[in-house]
């Protein structure tokens, strides 16, 4: 299993303007040609299949419900959901839905203050056995291990410097995952 994850860096005003196709479109995926230099450039993030084992770290560590479990979900699944609808459900075989989530602003300047909180250097030390459970019970090809774990934390630190640059700017947020 391996399901990458993606971040784009947006004026607000875009979230009211555009479809959640167009939305979507925003946001590039490893091949596209303008990731690389929208990576360079600190507009974009993506992470290789730590994605959803990143919101499990950031929800463990939020006690997994409560208040705090929704802000634990801003960075990664949080926000507001718009579906991109391809094609007719009843008579399209090749009918798709994909998601895509927008945070506004303010709820950036909130995941940002709590990904600074939550302490990601050592956060996957303490929610390791629950990452590790999730590894084995979605049937990832590759065992949980310590590079694995290094590089979840590595990302964590990506995805926390991101927020703070976008919560800086007055940025907001539309993201997506990629199977």
């Amino acid at each position: 299993m391996s399901v990458d994850f993606f971040w784009r860096r947006v004026d607000g005003a875009v979230l009211d303007e555009l479809s959640p196709r167009e939305l979507h479109a925003l946001v590039p995926g490893w091949f596209d040609d303008d990731f690389g230099p929208l990576d360079e450039a600190g507009a974009v993030l993506g992470v290789e299949r730590n994605g959803y084992l990143m919101d499990v770290a950031l929800t463990k560590a939020a006690g997994g419900s409560g208040p705090d479990s929704r802000t634990a979900r801003l960075p990664v699944f949080g926000g507001e959901e718009r579906v991109v609808v391809e094609g007719d459900p009843d008579c399209d075989d090749e009918f798709t839905e994909t998601k895509v989530w927008v945070l506004r602003p303010d709820e950036v300047r909130t995941a940002s203050g709590f990904l600074d909180a939550v302490g990601v250097d050592g956060l996957v030390r303490t929610v390791d056995t629950a990452v590790a459970a999730e590894v084995v019970s979605l049937g990832f090809a590759t065992p949980w291990s310590e590079a694995w774990a290094g590089a979840l934390t590595a990302d964590l630190r990506r995805l926390r410097d991101f927020f703070a640059a976008a919560a800086a700017a007055g940025d907001a947020m539309v993201k997506f995952e990629a199977a």
